[in-house]
């Protein structure tokens, strides 16, 4: 019996495994993701569609798919470093959004030229990503 009281005086005097303050930050950061939620999937869904045509115009060794394969690269890194900075939530993410914007305008652009779907659709997708690290 003793020691049960011992263990019950132990365990409400001691500090619980989490704190108030490291849950606050946890919030915070989720509140701060959370801002960011559509972007980052807009990104990343441009980064599949961009990484497909990508492949395609790799394929394809057409001399008029070299500029969209550029393009679709730079794409790419543009919409990655993008969503690594959203999701870091760092001081740069504006920036980043704003410049990934003007890549996927010009990777949209690029995709529109070629009737086939799969370029029409990463078109699409570039010019969603767009709009939205525009809104950032």
């Amino acid at each position: 019996m003793l020691a049960a009281v011992g263990f019950i005086t132990t365990a409400s005097t001691t500090k619980p495994a989490f704190s108030v303050e490291k849950t606050n930050k946890t919030a915070k950061a989720e509140l701060n993701i959370e801002k960011y939620k559509a972007c980052i999937e807009a990104c990343n869904t441009c980064i599949a569609s961009c990484k497909k045509v990508g492949a395609t115009c790799s394929k394809d060794k057409n001399a008029k798919m070299s500029e969209c394969e550029r393009l679709c690269k730079e794409c790419v890194s543009a919409c990655k470093t993008a969503v690594k900075e959203m999701s870091s939530d760092s001081k740069d993410a504006k920036s980043e959004c704003l410049e990934c914007a003007k890549i996927c305008e010009k990777c949209a652009a690029e995709c529109d030229k070629f009737d086939m779907a799969e370029f029409k659709k990463c078109a699409t997708d570039c010019r969603k990503a767009a709009k939205h690290c525009n809104e950032m």
